[in-house]
């Protein structure tokens, strides 16, 4: 299909996302027709009008959709409408996502009100673009041209969309393109770039010595011999569709039909299970005898979901050769790195091959859940509830069941049959008097294990040990206690060591945890907020329990109690708030074979590949209990873990008792600014009684630096007379109707900008603004004087704004008298951005109800007249018609006037300011400050301060928090203000702002004392390598604002030193990723990959900055050719090798080639140019990096 000139991009998306795009035209033309007879689809007198739409339409057929049945017919026996109708009603019956049956659903007991489409669908909301296809003219003529089948065809199985001259279209039909898998789209790296890249170029020649520099001799001889073996493999290819078949019938757990052959050539210590003693007679693979290769193990698992760190090409199949009863089979599976699982089968691997032999009979068990894609989320120990003051809840499992051997077959019953990780069909035990008998072999020998485990549970003195390993620390709070806890030192070890003593033992958990006594506020606060557990005390406290808690027994051996260990001390230490371990990476390097009690006989001859697959099934149900059961419920018993104000995704850990008195202290704190309104019983029972029941939020509090933050959140209705299902929708209601009130707000003062005064919302907000300023100033050719700066704090800005001051307000903005009506429209874009990376967003448009275009075509070439979008993809979700001021507004009264907090047990009603935590709350504040500023700034006079507040607002300023870079000292209520050089650089929202040639620099003071590890959110998953790449990129992009690096904003050598910090910090970034690499990775077994993400990082920065200056006028032409690909390479080596140098054993095979592409490129740059490089990098000018924790 070919387009326009600005629809050459559109097609180069649509083709890396679907398998064929055609035309109308084309498609039909491509249709094979019994006796050659078609209807053509234009026709001689066809109007111009149906030319140009039938032109406008493209065909979009999926990668695996199945054609037209044969013989095709284009028949007409039904109108359009009923076509549309009868499509809509077979998508909702099959519960499949179409753009054409958005808004329609089955008929409920709930769907009285809404309009019938047909007896059994209903529609919930308008779909202007199903609309259109039903009651079109021009689409009731091409469906006499192409009929029924054909039409319908086009309408559910593929996905068809509508070109809108000059550079966009929109999608009527079809699965949503923005659900389309991430991988199956277009994600290039741009040519232009390919031959001046000098990383790239040296990859390129030296990938070859960069292996055998840095691989070990032994290796390096394998990969020299994967050339023979793929040969050697490639014999058997037309064997594998033979042997497809009788391999996949076999049964699951056969001793008879499957056996396990293994031979170990490796010198390393051999297996000491029953799986080596094999008879000599079993068949093995014939290898040529110059073929001395290492024999490491794998599970299955592990081979169908792990894939190579170097994600440069797709992940390639790996051969896998078998040899079962005298036939050799092969196996596709990915393509990976060398580690081992003991305790299945062995295999051998050819390093950085992409052949496996093994001669063991592969299992033909498929794992119906695989091991990469079941995670464990530190997030669920979030805000945990602190009731819980002696431990366990009753109801945790090893609380809730006897030391009896019925207590400990719950226990087995509960980890290994009844979860979702089973995958065998067991005979599921009933629960009678019978049910004991009824247990399988296997685990009714488990049960004396689990009951010693329950038994451990009981006797173990958690508090003790809570207080061993995570002291409160002394402080004014609890000094006077010092004295007391030396004094019972001794009687504390005397009582860990003697844990027999139960009684003895409660007696002191319950005296430990009695409240402190009252201290004022003032003087515990910040002690209290110091007082949280470090991570290496957690896990000390967390591995004292697992010791004491599974039997050695269990664990089968040391090193897989190490194993465990060292991954609950990852997943302490290196995840943040969003963190998570896979279960594949808890069983990785696991030995099976060590865990005896998972036999179903104490010693067998051999062992059949199925036999192995379960017993590491069943090693990984416990391993995910003991991580996704115990340990979370370990933390979230025993501490309140919580994000924090001053670094992103890093979690605290607080002992509940120091929480609960850090708690109290915010509450008293809340309740003296807030103005909370405590009710009553009766008031309570009247709300209940009310047509729409009120409903409740719950306040919880983030650390800050100095204090708490108060953060609300709904959470329920007043009252438990509805199901939790009910409250469910009727708080996702309201959240759409307070979307959709901010959607209208934003509307209203985009209309009219000076509503909001001089506030901004984000960096681009800032960047117009200064930008304009800074360029007003230029043009006035005025000498530069002195600029006077001034930075304050509102104190509580969202907690002291009156209601009625900002019922006030909000009428101004939205009328009830007028009755206006808003229409709002949800809609998906997809488009490419500069680095090739396709990108997809969801947003909202907002009109009055008179500039409604209620035509999606319509409404595509209204954006692109005003140059919003270009070169897009654009998808209706909803449309909304009928939103009034008046339910607007009730939205707004509702969220304000009756905002109610739970506090514990009691509910009290917020009678001043905006709840915190809404989507609302940025919003209404400026507007609030904007109205102040339109009627009180504008008149100021000449002695009038800000410093004495507006009492009618609620605005007074904090002179602590002030800062300013001129004197003012001569102003009485002045004087605690912060005083800075008339010439600095001053400290603004993140940024840095230069008094003097007003150029901007980034803050980067907030990452000092900080972990990049614990603020980058990393998957860990089998592609680790890819996701590493990726995420770098990303990154990259959005630190590449135009405010650092526009050269008519900054100088030359301001942007020099920005860029030079964005790379530096993406260093630190690359060392975070790659210390969290899954499975012992290391930059050592692929040096080329890790260049290559180097290398990207250059072209993807000088690219974004491209387009940033894409509008420099002539007077910067000669700046902007200083600033060329050779400098900004550069000065994204120099970065990486500052930091790498710093860690010099994990990347010496990285120094070398960097320092060396670094040389080449000062040979190619002016020696203006090297002189302003080597400045910029100065080690002076980047002093705050040094304090960054990585």
């Amino acid at each position: 299909m070919t387009l326009c000139t600005g629809g050459a991009e559109l097609l180069s998306i649509l083709h890396s996302l679907y398998g064929q795009v055609l035309g109308i035209v084309e498609y039909i033309d491509s249709l094979h027709v019994p006796g050659g007879i078609k209807v053509p689809v234009l026709q001689e007198g066809d109007p111009e009008k149906f030319k140009s739409f039938v032109a406008e339409l493209m065909l979009c057929i999926p990668r695996g959709t199945k054609s037209l049945p044969s013989p095709v017919s284009f028949l007409q026996l039904s109108t359009q409408r009923e076509v549309v109708a009868r499509v809509i009603q077979r998508i909702c019956e099959k519960k499949r996502k179409n753009v054409l049956a958005f808004g329609y659903g089955l008929v409920d007991e709930n769907s009285s009100l809404n309009i019938r489409l047909t007896p059994n669908i209903c529609s919930y909301f308008p779909n202007s673009t199903t609309t259109t296809i039903s009651t079109s003219i021009l689409w009731e003529t091409l469906l006499t041209r192409v009929g029924d089948d054909v039409m319908m065809y086009w309408l559910e199985q593929c996905s068809v969309f509508v070109f809108v001259p000059p550079s966009c279209c929109y999608q009527i039909s079809g699965q949503p393109i923005y659900t389309l898998p991430y991988d199956s789209m277009c994600s290039f790296r741009s040519q232009s770039f390919m031959h001046s890249n000098v990383l790239l170029q040296y990859i390129k020649r030296n990938a070859f010595f960069l292996r055998k520099k840095y691989l070990k001799p032994k290796k390096w001889w394998k990969t020299v011999l994967n050339s023979k073996v793929e040969k050697h493999s490639k014999t058997s290819q037309m064997l594998t569709w033979q042997n497809k078949k009788s391999t996949s019938a076999l049964p699951i757990c056969s001793e008879s039909s499957m056996k396990v052959t293994t031979k170990i050539h490796s010198k390393r210590k051999m297996c000491t299970t029953d799986i080596c003693d094999i008879p000599t007679k079993k068949r093995r693979v014939n290898l040529d005898k110059d073929d001395k290769m290492d024999h490491v193990s794998f599970t299955s698992a592990c081979l169908s979901s792990f894939s190579n760190v170097c994600p440069e090409a797709k992940v390639q199949a790996t051969e896998f050769i078998t040899s079962r009863y005298g036939k050799k089979t092969k196996i596709q599976c990915p393509k990976s790195t060398s580690y081992s699982v003991d305790g299945e089968f062995n295999v051998t691997l050819q390093n950085n091959a992409n052949t496996f032999i093994t001669n063991a009979s592969v299992p033909t068990i498929q794992s119906k859940t695989s091991f990469s894609n079941i995670f464990i989320e530190i997030g669920r120990t979030l805000y945990s509830s602190i009731s819980f003051k002696k431990g366990f809840s009753e109801s945790f499992i090893l609380n809730s069941l006897d030391c009896t051997p019925s207590g400990s077959q719950k226990l087995v019953e509960t980890i290994f049959l009844n979860n979702f990780l089973t995958e065998q069909n067991f005979d599921q035990p009933k629960r009678d008097e019978n049910f004991r008998s009824k247990l399988p072999k296997r685990y009714w020998r488990m049960r004396k294990y689990f009951q010693e485990l329950i038994q451990n549970h009981k006797n173990f003195p958690y508090l003790v040990y809570l207080n061993k390993h995570c002291p409160v620390r002394p402080s004014m709070a609890c000094s006077h206690k010092l004295a007391l806890q030396k004094k019972n030192k001794c009687k504390m070890d005397k009582s860990i060591c003697d844990l027999s003593n139960t009684s003895v033992m409660k007696n002191k958990i319950v005296n430990d945890e009695k409240p402190l006594k009252h201290v004022p506020a003032e003087a515990t606060f910040l002690p209290l907020l110091k007082q949280h557990s470090s991570s290496w005390q957690v896990y000390m406290f967390v591995r004292e329990c697992l010791n004491s808690l599974v039997p050695d027994f269990i664990w089968g051996s040391s090193h897989n109690k190490c194993r465990f260990l060292r991954n609950v001390k990852s997943f302490l230490f290196f995840s943040g708030k969003f963190g998570k371990v896979s279960l594949l990476e808890l069983m990785w390097k696991m030995k099976v074979e060590d865990c005896s009690w998972i036999r179903l006989r104490k010693s067998d001859h051999f062992v059949p590949a199925s036999e192995h697959l379960l017993r590491e099934r069943i090693l990984a149900k416990f391993i995910f209990w003991l991580m996704d059961t115990y340990v979370i419920q370990l933390l979230k018993s025993f501490f309140f873990v919580t994000e924090t104000m001053f670094q992103k995704n890093r979690l605290l850990f607080y002992r509940k008792r120091i929480w609960k008195k850090l708690q109290n202290l915010g509450l008293r704190k809340h309740l003296e600014k807030v103005k909370l309104r405590p009710l009553s019983c009766d008031e309570l029972e009247k709300m209940q009684q009310w047509k729409n029941i009120p409903l409740v939020s719950r306040l919880r509090f983030i650390p800050k630096t100095n204090g708490l933050r108060p953060i609300s959140r709904v959470s329920s209705t007043l009252g438990s007379q509805q199901s939790k299902e009910n409250q469910e929708k009727k708080i996702q209601h309201f959240t759409s109707r307070v979307r959709n009130l901010f959607s209208v707000l934003n509307y209203e003062w985009n209309r009219n900008c000076s509503l909001i005064g001089s506030s901004v919302f984000g960096m681009d907000d800032i960047y117009k603004q200064w930008k304009k300023f800074v360029l007003d100033f230029e043009k006035s050719r005025a000498e530069k004087g002195k600029f006077y700066f001034v930075k304050t704090d509102v104190k509580g800005a969202y907690d002291t704004i009156p209601h009625s001051k900002l019922d006030e307000v909000i009428l101004k903005v939205i009328n009830p008298n007028a009755n206006e009506v808003y229409c709002i429209r949800r809609y998906a874009s997809v488009s490419v951005d500069s680095t090739g990376r396709i990108i997809k967003s969801f947003k909202r448009h907002v009109s009055a109800l008179a500039d409604v275009l209620p035509n999606m075509k319509q409404f595509v070439s209204k954006q692109q007249e005003k140059n919003l979008t270009r070169n897009t993809i654009l998808v209706e979700q909803s449309l909304l018609l009928n939103e009034s001021s008046v339910k607007l507004l009730a939205v707004f009264q509702q969220m304000i006037r009756s905002h109610i907090l739970r506090i514990e047990d009691r509910y009290y009603m917020q009678c001043c300011g905006i709840p915190q935590g809404s989507m609302l709350s940025t919003i209404l504040c400026s507007l609030c400050y904007g109205d102040m500023e339109n009627k009180l700034f504008g008149g100021i006079q000449q002695n009038g301060t800000l410093a004495e507040g507006i009492p009618q607002y609620g605005c007074s300023i904090s002179p602590q928090k002030t800062v300013v870079n001129f004197p003012v000292d001569d102003i009485p209520a002045c004087s605690e203000v912060e005083q800075l050089p008339v010439h600095c650089l001053f400290r603004w929202c993140g940024l840095l702002l230069d008094t003097q040639t007003l150029d901007v620099y980034y803050d980067y003071s907030s990452y000092a004392c900080t972990s990049i590890r614990s603020s980058m959110t990393f998957c860990h998953s089998s592609a680790a390598g890819k996701n590493m790449k990726q995420k770098l990129l990303r990154v990259l992009k959005l630190k590449c604002h135009s405010l650092f690096l526009d050269l008519q904003v900054n100088s030359l050598r301001t942007v020099f030193i920005n860029t030079y910090k964005i790379f530096l910090l993406q260093a630190y970034r690359f060392h975070a990723c790659v210390v969290q690499l899954p499975f012992g990775q290391r930059v050592m077994n692929n040096p080329p990959f890790f260049l290559t993400v180097i290398s990207d990082m250059a072209p993807c920065f000088y690219t974004t900055f491209k387009s940033k200056n894409k509008d420099v006028t002539r007077g910067y032409k000669d700046v902007s050719c200083q600033f060329n690909f050779e400098a900004v390479q550069w000065l994204s080596y120099q970065a990486f090798l500052t930091k790498l140098r710093n860690h010099k054993i994990l990347y010496k095979c990285l120094i070398g080639p960097l320092h060396n592409c670094k040389m080449q490129l000062s040979r190619r740059l002016s020696q203006y140019t090297i002189d302003l490089l080597k400045a910029v990098t100065d080690s002076s000018l980047h002093k705050d990096f040094s304090c960054i924790m990585d």
